[in-house]
Formats: structure tokens, C-alpha cells, sequence
């Protein structure tokens, strides 16, 4: 008897060819959407490394404006000082070793003594050491000799630190060419051996040309570019930096990275000026955004370490593709199996629900790498504004103090530099409240500290104040700057709760091993629903524009600093009693 064959399902024979292209297109589908994501990420990766490096350009860029526009002026005032007295120049001479500053060449001068304030200016350095705590910077007057224009008075420093007095710019520099021509040089030159932001006018006796005035600041502050650019960070592994054309780092957040190792990416570097490379470095691939910045002769650099920066992102993408993948097979397997002989159209309709789910995905993901890269831009914006809103108060007050009183445009004046200022406040508000800081206690008198406080807080004359020590031991240890904030901010706003006027009284007392501090008013008072708020960063109940809700988060954390309590009692009712606030620091001792 002959055994029955066995026969496939016709329902099985149409799902089997259909679930293999299903899984064949769901793979494809999920690798492609996986490179996808990543080729985007890395594409974002370059844009943010390339919008850094741009950034550091334009703050470069910023600089050297602002020291050029600085030097100008600043020789304005040193003509107006210099002229504002005669300059005597005699037919008495004196023979004085001179020295190249290009070369180092020493040899012997002939020269005149000149008088200034009836004082022999020659070797004498009282004028630029009185202009330079005008104005600061370095402030030179030079007489002309026959190998170019020397020195005689001056605060420049050789680097023993000793004056360059008596060391002459050669004929041959483009410095002189301009003086010589008649013409006042600003740019660029080289002082001794440092690049310097420079202002040079000539000056004469007759229709002839004497001598030079000069003044100069110098054209990189790499301290204070350090401190700025190593606040700045990159996603996870990414920093920027600064080389110069040897590959040496000038700045650089590893303090052991002193010099580009790989040779050929330097040289790559240099030829283009500018773009993104990949490279490898101590076994790990980077990629790394950079740019000339020709003033100053130096290239801006900025990297991430593209594993770590891609491997969570790649982990996540394969790890939700392949869920979404899987669930999309078993619903269409199990889907077309039950409806394979009589509703297959439905397989079609259910494979474009899993394409549009996976595209919705896609666009998803897109839009969260959108949303973190807009978070990190507006972290750097805060660092960013602090230079430009600080040049906008220096120059606008300065134009305020050079303006008639009656001129019309004080009063616009007035505005922009009171609102520049209240900007400026706002954006360190903000950095303060964000940043962790470190105390660092000192002795202080707590009266006299209060005292001081008070002299620092603006106080109108309808408010009077009045401080009530009630402890023997006034010495403790506190952080001075940062409770000096803590302090005149809670004095200040006593002081804004009064409009009509009042007392704000402290009183010092003392519990066991701490120091009570009240700051009691008579103003308004606080509503009984916004006490709990009080502490809450950006909650504030002045009018737009007068407060931004930082100033009480900000006490807060410096009392707690401190490992110090805060309380608030306050009335805004009078039908219950006196209105007025009264804020309780509780400060223990530190032995």
C-alpha cells in the first residue's frame, strides 16, 4: 500500500514566497534607513563642528576690530596729553648705545635732548606711566635717528622684563615708510618680538619729521581666548582649538597635547586653509573641522571622536529600526496568513502602513537631532553675548560722557546704554544660576561685611536703614564675593518693595553654632501664593523687563553653598497686621 504524499497547504505555498520578499524588503528597508540616519548624523556632526570653528572665527574677528578701534582712540588721548604741553628739543646732544629691534644690532647714536613739562624726557618714562593708567596698553615716544626711530621713552618690556628704551625701529620698516611719508600707520606691527594691534603719528619741528608717538595693545589675548574657548564643548568627546602653522597648540583643553602629531594632515591642513578632514589619532578616527584666521596667523580647529559621538546613536538606530522591523514582519506574516486566499490586496495596504510607519520614524529621529543641536547652539549664545553686550555698555557710556548736557541725544544714549547693561545682567544671571562654583571661605567681619553690602546697594531717600548686632563674636568664615551677591541682592529687593518709602532693618543674632541674619522691610509684602514660588528659577513678579526670576534661585544656591538655610515671613495684607517681608539666612560657623 503506498503511503500518501505529502502536500503543502495551497494557502502556505502563497505565504511562504510572500514572507521572504516580506523579510527581504523589511531588511533592506531597515539598512537603508539605518545608513540613512547615520550619513544624517554625521552630516550634523560636520555642520556643528564647522558652525563652532566659525563662531571662534567671528570672536577672533570681533577682537581684532574692537583693538584696532581701541588703539585709534587711545592715540587720540595720548596727542592731547603729549601737545597739551611744549616739547622742547635742543641742540644739546648725548651719545647713546641704540639697539635693532629687528636684529639685536647695537651701535652708537647721536641724539637730542628733548624737554617735555620742562622735564628731560629722554630715558624719563613719567608720561607713558601716567598714560598708562589712563588707558592701559603700551604707550612709546620715539625720536628719529639716522638708522630709523628710537625709543626714549617707553613702557614696552623686552622679555627680561626690562624697558626697551633706546631700541629703534629700522628705516626699512613699513612702520617708518608710512611716518616718513607723513601718514599715521594703524595695523598690525611688530613690537620687539610679539605681534601687536599698533597706532603710530608722526610729529614735527618745522616741516620737518622728528619723531613718533606710539601706543599698541597687544593683538592676542591667549589667556583670556583660553578661558573662553575651553568653556566651549562639543557633544561628548568634541572641543575646539587653536595651532599655529608648525602644528604647535596655543590652546588646547589637554594640557599634555602640546604639538599635531600626524605630520601629513598638517600639511593637508595648510594647503587648504579651510574645510573638514578625517583622521586618526592614538587609534581612534576623528573628524575635525578647521580655519585659517589669517590676522592673526593661526588656525581654529575643532574635533569629536566619531565613535564615541556615533556609537550610542548607531546602537539606538539598529536597535529601534530592528523593532520596528520585526513587528512589521510578524504583523504582515500573520496578517497575510490568515487573509492570503481571499483578501491579498490587504497585504499590500498593510505594507504601505509599515513603509509610512518607518518614515515617520525616520522623520521623528530627524526632528529630536534638530531639537539637541538648537539646546547646545543656545548654551554657547549666553558665552557669546557677554563681549558684544560689554563693548555696547563701554562705548556707548563713553560717547555719553563726551556729550553736551543739553544734547538731545543723551536721553537715546541713556537708553541704550541702561538696557545694555540690564542685558548684560540678564545673561550673567543665567550663567551664574547654571554654573556649580566652589566656595572659597574667608574671615570677615559679618558687621562690617553687612555694612558693606549696604554701601554697595543703591538706596533712595525715603529709605532708611538700620543694622542691630546682637552677637560678640562677629568674626566668620564665608565666601565674600559670592555672599556680597547673596546679601545686595536680598537689599536690593527690600529696597524695591518700598516704593513709598520705609526701613530695612538687619538684625545679627546668634543660635548655637550659626549666624542668623533678617532682612526685614516695610513694603508691600509677598502674596501668600508665590512665597513657595520664590525659589523657583525664572519666577518673578516685578513688570517685564525689570526682573528675570534669577536673583532668588541665585541666593538660594549660594546659601546652600554655604550649607546654610533660608526662610521667607511675609504680610501683603494690612488688614492682618504691618505688611513687610523679612528673609532668615542661617549661616553656621566654619572652623
Amino acid at each position: 500500500m503506498m503511503k500518501p504524499k505529502f502536500r503543502i497547504p495551497l494557502k502556505l505555498k502563497l505565504f511562504l514566497p510572500v514572507t521572504i520578499i516580506i523579510i527581504i524588503v523589511v531588511v533592506f528597508l531597515t539598512i537603508w534607513f539605518i545608513n540613512k540616519s547615520i550619513s544624517s548624523f554625521e552630516n550634523h556632526i560636520q555642520n556643528n563642528l564647522e558652525l563652532e570653528v566659525n563662531t571662534i572665527s567671528k570672536m577672533f574677528e570681533r577682537e581684532s576690530a574692537l583693538k584696532l578701534e581701541k588703539v585709534q582712540n587711545n592715540l587720540k588721548v595720548a596727542h592731547s596729553y603729549f601737545f597739551q604741553t611744549p616739547l622742547i628739543i635742543t641742540s644739546d646732544t648725548i651719545h647713546q648705545i641704540v639697539e635693532n629691534q629687528k636684529n639685536n644690532v647695537k651701535h652708537e647714536a647721536v641724539l637730542n635732548k628733548w624737554y617735555h613739562n620742562n622735564k628731560l624726557i629722554n630715558c624719563n618714562n613719567d608720561f607713558v606711566d601716567s598714560l598708562e593708567s589712563v588707558f592701559g596698553g603700551t604707550i612709546s615716544v620715539f625720536q628719529r635717528i639716522d638708522s630709523g626711530f628710537v625709543r626714549i621713552s617707553t613702557n614696552v618690556r623686552k622679555f627680561d622684563g626690562t624697558r626697551a628704551v633706546l631700541t629703534y625701529i629700522p628705516m626699512e620698516s613699513p612702520v617708518v615708510n608710512a611716518i616718513m611719508k607723513g601718514e599715521k600707520y594703524y595695523g598690525r606691527a611688530l613690537v620687539l618680538n610679539e605681534w601687536y594691534t599698533t597706532a603710530y603719528e608722526p610729529f614735527y619741528t618745522g616741516n620737518e619729521i622728528v619723531g613718533m608717538l606710539y601706543v599698541g595693545d597687544k593683538e592676542k589675548d591667549m589667556s583670556e581666548l583660553t578661558r573662553i574657548i575651553n568653556t566651549l564643548k562639543i557633544g561628548k568627546s568634541g572641543y575646539p582649538f587653536v595651532f599655529d602653522k608648525h602644528g604647535n597648540f596655543l590652546i588646547h583643553p589637554e594640557s599634555n597635547t602640546t604639538v599635531f602629531e600626524d605630520e601629513e594632515v598638517l600639511k593637508k591642513i595648510i594647503e587648504n586653509k579651510e574645510g573638514v578632514i578625517e583622521y586618526k589619532q592614538k587609534g581612534k578616527t576623528k573628524t575635525m573641522a578647521y580655519k585659517y584666521f589669517e590676522k592673526f596667523e593661526l588656525y581654529i580647529g575643532a574635533s569629536v571622536v566619531n565613535d564615541v559621538e556615533s556609537v550610542e546613536f548607531v546602537h539606538n538606530a539598529i536597535k529601534g529600526a530592528a523593532i520596528v522591523g520585526l513587528i512589521s514582519i510578524l504583523f504582515l506574516l500573520i496578517f497575510i496568513y490568515r487573509f492570503t486566499s481571499e483578501k491579498l490586496y490587504r497585504y499590500f495596504n498593510a505594507l504601505q502602513v509599515s513603509n509610512k510607519k518607518l518614515a515617520n520614524a525616520e522623520l521623528a529621529l530627524k526632528h529630536s537631532e534638530k531639537l539637541a543641536n538648537m539646546g547646545q547652539i543656545s548654551a554657547g549664545i549666553a558665552h557669546e553675548l557677554n563681549n558684544p553686550l560689554g563693548v555696547i555698555t563701554m562705548y556707548s557710556n563713553i560717547v555719553l560722557d563726551e556729550l553736551d548736557e543739553n544734547d538731545p541725544k543723551r536721553q537715546d544714549l541713556q537708553l541704550i546704554a541702561d538696557q545694555s547693561i540690564r542685558c548684560k545682567n540678564i545673561v550673567s544671571n543665567l550663567l551664574n544660576f547654571a554654573r556649580k562654583n566652589k566656595i572659597k571661605v574667608e574671615e570677615v567681619d559679618i558687621y562690617e561685611f553687612i555694612q558693606k553690602t549696604l554701601n554697595s546697594v543703591v538706596i533712595p531717600k525715603n529709605v532708611k536703614t538700620d543694622i542691630n548686632c546682637k552677637i560678640k563674636n562677629k568674626i566668620m568664615m564665608i565666601d565674600a564675593e559670592q555672599m556680597m551677591q547673596a546679601f545686595t541682592n536680598l537689599e536690593k529687593n527690600a529696597v524695591e518693595a518700598m516704593p513709598e518709602g520705609g526701613t530695612l532693618s538687619v538684625s545679627i543674632e546668634e543660635e548655637n553654632n550659626s549666624v542668623i541674619i533678617y532682612f526685614e522691610d516695610e513694603g508691600i509684602g509677598i502674596a501668600e501664593e508665590n512665597i513657595e514660588k520664590l525659589f523657583t528659577p525664572f519666577f518673578t513678579t516685578k513688570e517685564i523687563g525689570k526682573g528675570t526670576g534669577l536673583g532668588l534661585p541665585l541666593v538660594y544656591g549660594i546659601i546652600k553653598m554655604h550649607n546654610g538655610k533660608i526662610a521667607v515671613n511675609s504680610n501683603n495684607n494690612p488688614e492682618n497686621g504691618k505688611t513687610g517681608t523679612t528673609f532668615m539666612v542661617k549661616l553656621p560657623r566654619i572652623n
